[in-house]
């Protein structure tokens, strides 16, 4: 499979961090994002932290072929629940949270 669009969910100081080493490294694989906090939304526009800003999780995940979940473990559940009926069937998820069950 390769990897031509990636869906960041949390813009904050991982997802961000993400969004950037993807520009710098692969600046032609897509990027997309989206975090719950519209001011973290903005700066992250403001500072091209990802390709496209979106106002819903939905929108983000949009037909990507790699989502990642930047936000704390504690919404992760939440986070993958919103996100499920938008995934690409073949979409990969992966989460930078530190702990797993």
């Amino acid at each position: 499979m390769t990897i031509e669009r990636v869906a960041i969910i949390g813009l904050g100081l991982l997802g961000g961090s993400l969004g950037l080493a993807l520009r710098e490294h692969l600046p032609a694989v897509a990027t997309s994002g989206y975090d719950a906090d519209p001011a973290t939304r903005a700066r992250a526009a403001e500072r091209g932290l990802v390709g496209a800003v979106y106002d819903s999780a939905a929108e983000a995940v949009a037909s990507a072929d790699l989502v990642v979940l930047c936000v704390p473990v504690g919404a992760m559940a939440q986070a993958a629940q919103e996100i499920a009926p938008h995934l690409d069937p073949h979409a990969i998820v992966s989460d930078v949270g530190s702990s797993k069950q």
